[in-house]
């Protein structure tokens, strides 16, 4: 299968391209960049044809694989556009709008046989196989997770940009609704926002999240652009809590300690390297020749809890 790339954000060339390559089932990576200079282009491998209109790769390229990595504000135009003309699609995190948009593109590629996903990648880490063998162990379950993310974004970033659809509720709030769909398969049952700073016009740039789950159980997390970069989750119950450094970007040649505490006890659990989106986009790839639906109970699950998010940022704080 061929992989369309329609973007060439840094994401896309730090993480995507390299995942991609090392594939053996992406036989050929098309690219769609406007702006990317010969250098970047040449260090494409499987390396195929250059476009620079997204509309025009997608009327003319083979159906094959589309990766859209472009600017939040792009994702529903594009991924509809990609559908149409029979592509499977990925499209960055936050994938769609609002939950209405992600049911609709959910159902236009059902009735094409055609997969859609949102690539929250995070979770396809091994590090959570881990996780849930480390509770096993211990025969205990996750009631409590405490979530830092604060990923560095450069002040001329698009993502301070409302129009283009920047903003931390939705750049790292894919991040903070998901947790805990991974760990426990759930939805937040409530969701409360503190917002911490925003931009002279008022988008929000940091802020504090309390989403509780059904048993009890609860995310409690901080989020944004404005602290130094923080990338920790520590989750915690009945005696016992495991502390995971980077658990929603552990870089693909890295090594990720689980550092476990239960009762006196003390020790650290080890977790070989991985590539969180090369195993993402696998099981995509896979997803599309067995016509499996997978992806769609995650896409519709994170757009609601997104929507409830974003909702209760909006409301009177203080």
């Amino acid at each position: 299968m061929e992989l369309l790339l329609i973007g060439m954000s840094r994401f896309a060339r730090r993480r995507v391209l390299p995942a991609a390559a090392s594939i053996p089932e992406i036989e050929r990576i098309n690219v769609v960049s406007a702006h990317a200079d010969a250098e970047t282009l040449g260090h494409v491998a499987k390396a195929g044809t250059v476009y620079t209109d997204w509309r025009e790769a997608l009327s003319v390229a083979r159906p094959g694989l589309v990766y859209v990595s472009l600017v939040n504000s792009d994702h529903a135009r594009v991924v509809r556009r990609a559908l149409d003309h029979g592509h499977h699609v990925v499209v960055d995190k936050p994938g769609l709008p609002d939950p209405d948009t992600a049911a609709e593109m959910v159902s236009l590629a059902g009735s094409s046989s055609l997969v859609v996903a949102e690539a929250t990648c995070y979770s396809f880490h091994p590090l959570f196989a881990a996780v849930r063998s480390v509770l096993a162990d211990l025969d205990a379950e996750v009631t409590k997770a405490l979530a830092l993310f604060t990923p560095p974004v450069p002040p001329d970033d698009w993502r301070y940009d409302r129009a283009r659809g920047g903003g931390a509720l939705l750049d790292t709030g894919p991040y903070a609704v998901s947790l805990g769909r991974v760990l426990w398969g759930a939805e937040p049952e409530r969701i409360d926002v503190i917002v911490g700073d925003r931009t002279a016009d008022a988008l929000e740039t940091s802020y504090s999240m309390l989403a509780g789950y059904p048993g009890g159980r609860t995310v409690v997390g901080q989020f944004g652009f404005t602290t130094a970069y923080q990338n920790t989750v520590r989750l915690m119950g009945k005696g016992f809590t495991i502390e995971v450094d980077r658990p929603f970007s552990a870089p693909p040649g890295t090594a990720v300690d689980l550092r476990v505490q239960a009762g006196d006890q003390v020790y650290v659990h080890t977790v070989e390297p991985a590539d969180s989106m090369r195993v993402f986009l696998s099981e995509v790839l896979a997803a599309a020749k067995g016509g499996s639906r997978d992806f769609d109970a995650s896409l519709l699950s994170d757009a609601r809890a997104l929507a409830r998010l974003t909702r209760a940022a909006s409301l009177p704080q203080g």
